[in-house]
């Protein structure tokens, strides 16, 4: 090796007649060539393809955990059919505006909003559509800062007088009429007119009932009233106080575990013990998505990765038989004064060409199959170049170690011994 990197370094014009050589050499085996260069090809283009699934699936996750606050606590009632059977027994109203008192006091410098939710109709001349009505205060969207806005939001006034306004998602503007602007329009939801005074840009799961969405992945169309309004058109038996869902905005990141903690023990307190609430922490859930989506793409670089080792072993394999066949050819060489350190660094340019050629014809092939995984089966991927840049570079690294080995004895034979050689 020390002779090949003196060559290098000494004979400009022998490494630029080696380049040539290793050329001429591989173009006159056009077809073993290709064929050796598949493994590199399919190589490079899995490991691409695959670290680009797993990094769409992690971004797509993580906007969606994202979208719902990273500083938020989340509490949700749960059903009647969600609750442990022995847990029915204990002396719990649910979740309750007390609950949103205690926790004030305990937690002054968060903000909380209530939620009230019903399924209903909505209605716009000749559509009508299924809606998940939620009865919301003016501060709700200062805790999703994400969500566009046409129009304007829910203003105290609207709450304290019951004001019968409403702001669509973009799906049930959508479903209701496909591409017009309804800012100002009337809708009927349930047996009362509303006027639309704003419009949420498209939400993907940003908004309403957190926990669900988390799960479901869920964009169902929206109608968000005034948390008043609500309770006394739609929902007149929460009159009482209970509530669907309590969102708490911790003043940074950091705060959110401890918030965390003394959510968990005012709740444990007032609701005597029983498991009748979910909690959801946004925060921890993208930190568990991270960890998660990390071990995912070492699994699935691994996997990846084993077809460039297949294809390195076949260039190794490829590169022993050139030596083979080209015994005589290495003879006549080293009589006429090649040294062996010449035709070491011959045979290494063939296995790096091959190795370059695979790879970049192997990143073309990551790049059309993450483009066609997007396209046909719907699924988020996202090529970062240091995918590229790290997939080609291991092929190029993988033809360089496995072809030593060949170049080494190609170097090392006899040249009387392979003058000889039929």
């Amino acid at each position: 090796m020390r002779q090949l990197f003196s060559v290098i370094h000494a004979e400009g014009g022998a490494l630029l007649e080696a380049w040539r050589e290793s050329l001429r050499s591989l173009a006159s085996r056009k077809m073993r060539t290709f064929l050796t260069m598949l493994g590199m090809i399919f190589g490079v283009g899995a490991v691409i393809a695959m670290l680009a699934i797993g990094e769409g699936a992690r971004q797509e996750a993580l906007g969606r955990i994202s979208r719902l606050g990273p500083e938020n606590i989340i509490v949700s009632a749960l059903e009647a059919g969600e609750i442990p059977a022995e847990d029915l027994e204990l002396k719990s109203m649910g979740l309750h505006i007390r609950d949103a008192q205690a926790l004030k006091g305990l937690l002054p410098d968060y903000r909380i909003e209530a939620m009230l939710k019903v399924d209903s109709r909505l209605r716009l001349d000749r559509s009508l559509v299924k809606v998940e009505a939620l009865g919301v205060g003016p501060g709700y969207l200062e805790l999703f800062p994400r969500l566009p806005l046409n129009g304007r939001w829910i203003m105290p006034s609207d709450e304290h007088r019951s004001q019968r306004v409403c702001v669509l998602s973009a799906e049930a503007a959508n479903m209701l009429v496909p591409g017009q602007n309804l800012i100002g329009r009337l809708v009927k939801l349930q047996d009362g007119w509303y006027s639309v005074i704003g419009i949420l840009g498209k939400t993907n799961s940003s908004s309403g009932s957190a926990g669900d969405q988390l799960e479901s992945g869920d964009t169902r169309a929206r109608v968000y009233i005034p948390f008043e309004t609500m309770r006394a058109r739609l929902v007149p038996d929460r009159r009482d106080g209970r509530l669907d869902e309590l969102i708490l905005r911790a003043p940074n990141t950091d705060a959110v575990l401890e918030g965390l903690e003394r959510v968990k023990a005012v709740i444990q307190r007032r609701h005597h013990g029983a498991r009748d609430v979910r909690i959801t922490v946004p925060f921890e859930l993208i930190r568990q998505e991270q960890e998660t989506q990390r071990m995912f793409n070492l699994v699935m670089g691994t996997i990846a990765s084993i077809s460039l080792l297949v294809g390195g072993i076949g260039i190794m394999n490829i590169m022993l038989s050139s030596v083979l066949e080209r015994t005589r050819e290495i003879g006549i060489r080293r009589a006429v004064g090649a040294m062996s350190a010449e035709v070491l660094l011959q045979f290494v340019l063939e296995a790096i060409l091959i190795a370059v050629g695979g790879g970049l014809l192997g990143v073309l092939l990551g790049l059309a199959l993450s483009f066609a995984v997007s396209s046909f089966a719907g699924w988020s991927t996202a090529v970062r170049p240091i995918f590229v840049l790290l997939a080609f570079g291991v092929s190029v690294l993988t033809g360089l170690l496995f072809g030593i080995w060949p170049a080494r004895r190609a170097a090392a034979l006899d040249p009387i011994v392979a003058l000889r050689h039929e």
